[in-house]
């Protein structure tokens, strides 16, 4: 398949005039349903700014990408246009984007549809490709530079699988093997490892423009892109063995036990696009790290048991939400002491049940794979027949996981020849044991003796230490913006949450506090740039209605934009009123039964008045400072809004 099978005539415009980059979007996406690619337009638009306000799709070198999966596209599809000005698109370089090709695919695209569009991001590293471009003087010209190109591509893709066919069969000989030099043989100076959330640009892109580096700079590398048509160019274990050092240009998880051992540097998806050679170099350096895995590595061991916990907690969220929401509808006047009621109530309870269970099992999954599940499943159980709530769920998740990690080291060394037998009976009799004689004798007891400790303190707890409590967590959700801090607050509010489900308990309160926090400063930034355009550049202006939306949905991030002009003072400002909003919740005694939702949740929380008084106060406080800060942010701002205002 070639791409301009994906690429119809309709769908490509040049010579376009557009000033802003929600206009470039806009108008991609126009051409793109021109293609017939897609069955809902608008759901396919909001998917594409969804992904964009995630991490701009603007390259650099005067190329844009912008794209996304959703379910409405029908099959992949793209557009292209070209802005001979230029138009200001966040781009990494800084520099305006004038070529842009808008990628859509459906979650479920073919793999010779995704071949096509990785061949595409490509063909986009070359500059003379893109010159090409940008200077086509019709649709015709502009295609056949893509079929001239494609075609080339195809060629040296079938040209380098004969010479890999051609290795193969020469080392089936053992004099050919003798002869052939270690490049030949399959190994390399540098193995790589590129991916993206999407997977359907950056992915390929930047595995190209490492591998192009590496040929520049006469070095062998091997790149495994994993992307959106699964994981290719698959590095194999004596690959991984013979390289000199690794290079893992990834925004998502990837497998890094793998690579123990082994210089290494780990950097996001566009760092291999921008700095290859930079990369090249840190990982040939002699100084370079060498990746370790474990408990006992090099890596933070806090940090490991962290995201042992937030995978634990990813699967917990959604019972926990459904729980609580089903058991807070039961409470309403309108069905309370109805079958309704009592039918919402008692599967609200039963999913509660779960909570424990899942959290357990699957923070013991992270650690151990599928031999863990039923050790951690038993954790989540003991801490619910031992009374030792959330804590102990917890604490028993990692028991469970060190247990079965034993088991199967135990069994690989002792048992091998009996894996179904070892599958189907040891590990998980052997897990559960395990866990559950652990949990009786050693941790339910202190966790149990925490558990209660905690409830304690909220119900006998001051007013006014109440209120700090509310305040220090929803301003920890507005220090970092999505760091550290931020998730710390939010981990601790979903796990309190889960430990009072499916009743409201001190969960609900530290929750309410915590989810005001996170809506409070992108809500605030976005109505006072809707009150007071004059102080903000056009550019945040454009941002107030998605900011606005982001807010009233709890994601905290939306007001990041915002931060530029003068991130200390904003970030100070932000963090008090979201403190404010945080404490009167808690002085109000709000209670929230979900741990995500924004303004959707609000209706079922306790003392709803109360709480949107309290997000109220907030707000207005937010907005006050945000304008104050733009207006005293020196006249570097106001000359920049009154460009703005002039070219507008």
């Amino acid at each position: 398949m070639r791409i301009c099978d994906l690429l119809n005539p309709q769908s490509v415009r040049l010579n376009v005039e557009v000033s802003t980059k929600e206009q470039a979007i806009n108008n991609l996406v126009d051409l793109v349903a021109q293609s017939g690619c897609l069955n809902d337009a608008e759901r396919f638009r909001t998917a594409v700014f969804d992904r964009e306000a995630k991490v701009s799709t603007g390259l650099g070198e005067g190329v844009a990408i912008p794209h996304a999966k959703s379910a409405g596209v029908t099959k992949p599809g793209l557009a292209a246009m070209v802005v001979p000005q230029g138009v200001e698109f966040d781009s990494l370089d800084g520099k305006p984007a004038k070529l842009f090709f808008m990628i859509a695919s459906p979650h479920h695209a073919s793999d010779a549809h995704l071949d096509v569009l990785a061949r595409l991001s490509t063909l986009l590293i070359s500059e003379e490709f893109r010159n090409s471009l940008n200077s086509a003087q019709s649709v015709d010209e502009f295609l056949k530079i893509i079929n001239k190109a494609d075609e080339a591509e195809i060629e040296k893709e079938n040209a380098r699988k004969q010479k890999q066919l051609a290795d193969e069969a020469s080392k089936g000989s053992e004099s050919d093997k003798a002869e052939l030099s270690s490049s030949n043989k399959g190994y390399y100076d540098i193995v790589a490892v590129t991916a993206c959330p999407a997977g359907l640009s950056h992915t390929y892109m930047a595995a190209e423009a490492l591998e192009k580096q590496a040929k520049e700079m006469g070095i062998s590398i091997k790149v495994e892109t994993d992307g959106a048509a699964g994981n290719r160019n698959k590095l194999l274990p004596e690959e991984i063995s013979k390289a000199k050092a690794v290079i893992v240009a990834a925004d998502r998880i990837v497998d890094m036990d793998r690579f123990l051992g082994k210089p290494l540097i780990r950097v996001g998806v566009v760092e291999g696009i921008r700095h290859p050679k930079n990369l090249i170099k840190s990982a040939l350096d002699p100084k370079c790290p060498k990746y370790q895995s474990g408990f006992l590595g090099s890596t933070s061991v806090s940090m490991r048991l962290y995201r042992h916990l937030m995978s634990g907690m990813a699967y917990l969220m959604p019972l926990a939400a459904t729980a609580g929401i089903l058991s807070a509808f039961a409470r309403l006047d309108i069905v309370n002491d109805t079958q309704v009621g009592f039918f919402f109530d008692r599967v609200g309870y039963s999913i509660g049940t779960l909570l424990f269970p899942i959290l357990s099992a699957f923070i013991a999954y992270s650690i151990r794979g599928r031999t863990a599940l039923v050790a951690g499943f038993t954790g989540g159980v003991m801490a619910d027949l031992g009374g030792s709530g959330v804590i102990g769920a917890v604490i028993n998740g990692f028991v469970g996981g060190a247990v079965a990690l034993l088991t199967t080291l135990f069994a690989g060394r002792f048992l091998k020849g009996h894996d179904a037998t070892v599958a189907l009976l040891l590990y998980p009799l052997m897990g559960a044991l395990g866990t559950a004689s652990i949990a009786v004798f050693f941790t339910n007891i202190p966790a149990q003796f925490v558990d209660v400790y905690i409830n304690s303190f909220f119900s006998e707890s001051s007013v006014f230490t109440l209120i700090m409590i509310g305040a220090l967590l929803a301003g920890m959700m507005s220090y970092d913006m999505g760091g550290p801090i931020n998730k710390m607050a939010y981990a601790i509010g979903v796990l309190f949450l889960a430990d009072s489900l499916p009743e409201q308990g001190p969960g609900g309160l530290v929750m309410a506090s915590i989810m005001a926090g996170g809506m409070v400063p992108p809500i605030a930034a976005a109505l006072a740039s809707i009150l007071v355009p004059q102080v903000f550049t056009s550019k945040i202006n454009s941002l107030r209605f998605i900011t606005l939306g982001k807010g009233l949905v709890f994601i905290t991030e939306g007001i990041i934009p915002y931060l530029q002009t003068n991130p200390k003072i904003m970030k100070t400002a932000c963090v008090a009123c979201s403190a404010l909003s945080g404490g009167l919740s808690m002085y109000f005694k709000c209670s929230i039964c979900a741990p995500h939702g924004g303004i959707f949740i609000i209706p079922l929380c306790d003392h709803p008045i109360q709480y949107i008084i309290s997000m109220a106060s907030g707000i207005v406080v937010g907005i006050f400072a945000f304008s104050v800060i733009h207006l005293r942010s020196g006249s570097d701002s106001s000359e920049k809004v009154t460009v703005n205002s002039e070219n507008t």
